[in-house]
C-alpha cells in the first residue's frame, strides 16, 4: 500500500498541515522537523514534487547552462572535463532536494534571444549555474541582477558581481606549467592553445608569454598555434608546427586532449619524449594519467568547483541578501614522465 502524507503525520504525532510544513523545512520547530523527517524515512515516504512546489512556490530545479560558440566544437564527447564538474553539482543538488536541468546554449541564445532571462522570468528554475566559456560581454547579467534571480558564474571572463563567481586561477596554473618547462631545461618552448576567444585559452596563453618573456626568451609566431581543445586539433596543430619548421624543445598544450594528439604526432615522427621534446598539458583529466609517457599537467579541481558552485547558489536561493567574495581555486602542477627533473632557472612566475 502506498504511503501518504497522512501516514507520516500520524506516526509523527502531528497534523497533516504541520507534517507538510516540516517536510518543506518551513514554519515548524527543529524538533518537529526532525520527528517528521524520521517518520517519513521509516515509512519510505516520497514527497510529491508538484505538491511541494505548490506549497513553497519553487520549482526545485537548478539549471546548468554551458554557453558555447557556434563555430567552436569544444564541448565534445571526448572532453571529460565536465563530468566531475557536473557530478559535484548534482551531488549537492540532490542532497538539497533539487533536480538538475542541463543545457548547452549558444552565445546568441543568451545574448540575442534572452533564453536565460526568460528562464528566470517564467520561474522554470529556482537558480542557475552559468559557464560562459567565451570572452563575450554577456549583457544578460544586468537583467538577472535586476530580477534578483539567483545565479553563479563558473570561470567567468566577466561578472556583474564577483561574489557570484567560482573560478580556477588559470593564470597561476599556466604560469607554473611554463616555469616547470623552463626549469626542466627547455629554452625553446612552443605553445598549442585552445580556441582563440575561449576565456581559458586567452588567460593560459598570456601566462605562457609573460613567464617566457620574464625569462628573456623570445617566442616567435611560428611557435604559437591554435587548436580547439580536442585530440584531433592537437594533432593538427603539432603537424603545423612541424610544417613551419618551428624550433622547439618543449610543448605546452592548453589542455590534456590536445597534448595527447600532439604527443602521438611527435612519437610517430620519431621524437623521444621527454629526451627530445618535453610536454605538458592542463586539467589533469583521465587521458593524462593513461598516456605513455604519463603527461605532466596542471590539476583542475573540477569536482570541487562544481560542489562550491552549487553550495553558493543554494545560499543565494535561501537568502537573497547573501554576500560572499569570489571563490578562487588554485591549480596544482602534477609532474609525470613527459618532463625531465627540474633544475633551477632564474625567472619569476
Amino acid at each position: 500500500m502506498r504511503v501518504n502524507l497522512k501516514d507520516v503525520a500520524q506516526l509523527a504525532g502531528v497534523s497533516v498541515a504541520t507534517a507538510s510544513l516540516a517536510l518543506n523545512n518551513k514554519g515548524a520547530s527543529k524538533e518537529t522537523i526532525e520527528r517528521v523527517m524520521a517518520a517519513a524515512k521509516k515509512l519510505n515516504y516520497v514527497q510529491n514534487s508538484l505538491g511541494r512546489s505548490l506549497i513553497t512556490g519553487r520549482s526545485y530545479t537548478i539549471a546548468l547552462y554551458i554557453l558555447n560558440d557556434r563555430d567552436n566544437p569544444d564541448l565534445t564527447g571526448e572532453c571529460t572535463y565536465f563530468y566531475p564538474f557536473m557530478r559535484g553539482i548534482l551531488g549537492e543538488a540532490e542532497k538539497a532536494g533539487y533536480a538538475l536541468s542541463f543545457a548547452v546554449k549558444l552565445w546568441d541564445d543568451a545574448e540575442k534571444r534572452n533564453v536565460l532571462v526568460q528562464s528566470a522570468q517564467n520561474k522554470s528554475c529556482d537558480g542557475m549555474i552559468i559557464v560562459p566559456q567565451y570572452t563575450h560581454p554577456y549583457s544578460f547579467l544586468p537583467d538577472l541582477e535586476r530580477l534578483k534571480f539567483p545565479y553563479v558564474m563558473v570561470n567567468p571572463s566577466t561578472s556583474f558581481d564577483r561574489g557570484k563567481s567560482v573560478s580556477l586561477d588559470n593564470y597561476a596554473g599556466a604560469a607554473a606549467a611554463t616555469q616547470h618547462l623552463l626549469e626542466s631545461g627547455c629554452r625553446k618552448p612552443a605553445y598549442i592553445n585552445g580556441s582563440e576567444n575561449h576565456f581559458d585559452a586567452v588567460v593560459r596563453k598570456q601566462a605562457f608569454l609573460d613567464v617566457t618573456s620574464r625569462a628573456g626568451l623570445e617566442i616567435g609566431e611560428d611557435s604559437l598555434v591554435n587548436g580547439n581543445f580536442t585530440t584531433s586539433s592537437g594533432a593538427t596543430a603539432m603537424k603545423e608546427l612541424l610544417r613551419r619548421g618551428a624550433d622547439f624543445d618543449g610543448i605546452f598544450c592548453a589542455n590534456d586532449y590536445m597534448a595527447a594528439g600532439a604527443m602521438n604526432v611527435l612519437l610517430e615522427a620519431g621524437y623521444r619524449i621527454p629526451e627530445d621534446v618535453q610536454m605538458i598539458g592542463f586539467d589533469d583529466t583521465e587521458i593524462a594519467r593513461s598516456m605513455r609517457p604519463g603527461l605532466t599537467t596542471v590539476h583542475n579541481p573540477t569536482f570541487q568547483i562544481g560542489v562550491q558552485a552549487m553550495r553558493r547558489l543554494l545560499a543565494y536561493i535561501a537568502d537573497p541578501n547573501y554576500v560572499a567574495g569570489e571563490k578562487l581555486f588554485q591549480a596544482e602542477l602534477v609532474i609525470r614522465d613527459s618532463t625531465r627533473k627540474s633544475v633551477p632557472f632564474p625567472t619569476k612566475i
